[in-house]
């Protein structure tokens, strides 16, 4: 328990932020029902708002995550792209494994595409929407960011951008709320489960000298 309130008190603003917003988001999704909190949030939309969720929410695609293990690869962050690439691979399971066996059919087909706002080439149909693989995957991203950059600006940054992605999933009706919730709590304890269980020195990699390297310390 003392391990996991040191880790947390590396970035208070951020945890702190994220419980509050499990705790009103769970609220919201026992007090208001599925259909009509969805509806709350999805009616609220015009031009403006449209193209930006629908550049937003790429944060949250695997790709993105991808992209940015690449970057951390060329500047030899070894560990940190070790511990994002496992808590990548393990929350993506468990999502695909949910999305498996609960088969809950996307607000496009439970509502009928005539009766919510749907985005043309973006609002996708089928029975995969539980939980959100893409706030999954930020929320998991972000939090692990949160502990590798300590502070208020960054763990405030971070949160931000996790919480606008998880909206948009909704906005974009992609998602219900419930799906965001579950995804977002994925993201998050599978972060704290790789940094705690497997720790950044568990990554770094050992390359051996070079032979000039070797002789140089035995003429000292």
């Amino acid at each position: 328990m003392k391990i996991l309130q040191r880790v947390i008190g590396r970035n208070p603003v951020y945890f702190t932020s994220c419980l509050i917003f499990y705790i009103l988001l769970a609220l919201y999704c026992f007090v208001i029902s599925k259909s009509y909190g969805f509806l709350l949030i999805n009616q609220f939309h015009n031009d403006p708002l449209d193209y930006f969720f629908i550049l937003f929410t790429n944060v949250g695609n695997g790709i993105f995550v991808m992209a940015l293990m690449l970057v951390l690869l060329l500047m030899k962050k070894f560990a940190w792209t070790g511990q994002i690439g496992m808590s990548f691979l393990i929350s993506g399971l468990l999502v695909q494994l949910m999305k498996h066996f609960s088969a809950s059919p996307r607000p496009k087909i439970f509502f009928g595409s005539g009766t919510i706002h749907c985005i043309l080439g973006v609002t996708r149909t089928g029975y995969s929407s539980f939980p959100s693989g893409h706030t999954a995957t930020i929320f998991m991203l972000t939090t692990l960011l949160a502990l590798y950059f300590p502070g208020r600006k960054p763990g405030f940054i971070f949160f931000a951008t996790a919480v606008l992605t998880g909206y948009s999933r909704v906005y974009l009706a992609q998602h219900f709320p419930c799906d965001v919730l579950a995804g977002s709590l994925i993201g998050m304890l599978t972060s704290l489960m790789v940094y705690l269980l497997i720790p950044l020195k568990s990554f770094e990699k050992k390359f051996p000298k070079t032979e000039w390297e070797q002789q140089s310390v035995k003429l000292r």
